[in-house]
């Protein structure tokens, strides 16, 4: 009975701690990875894999996606956008998001003319290719804030540090708990060989007195 349960609580705690690293450990390394490019190359947006996530702060691109969007861009070879691409773009150190109206040359050089699409007037600078971070491939409604967040010192806490401990703590739980069962069994097998010796002492006293 004891061992069938040792078993069950042995494929639990394996059970728990897969699941725990599933959930944790993605979360720990995208966070530790865009923190890290945050400080290493802070003239870029960060990003994973060449996919950078943008939180958008206006409706100017409405109805494509709004205000508290979470974008995702894809770093792109520049060479290849055309008109009705939607880059994001820094200027003075802001992501920008819009539409391409028009590739154009000017002093020799490509530039992007672009437009949020629920604004009147296309913006009034054009875009370089050295400005352009990634073309637009996808957004998450309302995710923007989560993410703005998890920018945060409580953010970081709560999805990087938190996160350790919990799988730390568990782990040193799940190890504690191997270490009783383990000293258990040992415990039990001690007392069985006590017991098979004291039976074999007694039947050879049995057998010396016959």
């Amino acid at each position: 009975m004891d061992k069938k349960k040792d078993k069950t609580t042995g494929r639990a705690s394996m059970i728990i701690s897969i699941i725990l690293c599933v959930l944790f450990v993605p979360v720990i390394l995208i966070n530790t990875v865009m923190i890290v490019k945050t400080y290493t190359q802070p003239a870029h947006i960060p990003g994973i894999f060449g996919i950078k996530p943008v939180i958008v702060l206006s409706g100017s691109m409405a109805p494509e996606f709004d205000t508290n969007s979470l974008i995702f861009v894809k770093q792109t070879d520049t060479a290849a956008l055309k008109a009705g691409d939607i880059i994001c773009y820094l200027s003075d150190g802001a992501a920008i998001t819009h539409r391409i109206e028009e590739v154009v040359t000017q002093d020799g050089q490509t530039r992007y003319i672009t437009k949020g699409d629920a604004n009147n007037t296309s913006d009034r600078l054009a875009v370089s290719p050295q400005q352009v971070e990634g073309v637009y491939i996808g957004h998450i409604a309302g995710l923007g804030g989560f993410a703005m967040f998890m920018q945060s010192t409580t953010g970081m806490i709560l999805f990087i540090v938190l996160p350790i401990l919990l799988y730390l703590a568990w782990d040193i739980f799940r190890r504690t708990q191997e270490s009783k069962r383990e000293k258990a069994r040992t415990a039990q097998l001690e007392v069985e060989l006590a017991k098979l010796r004291e039976s074999q002492a007694e039947e050879t006293d049995l057998s010396v007195k016959r």
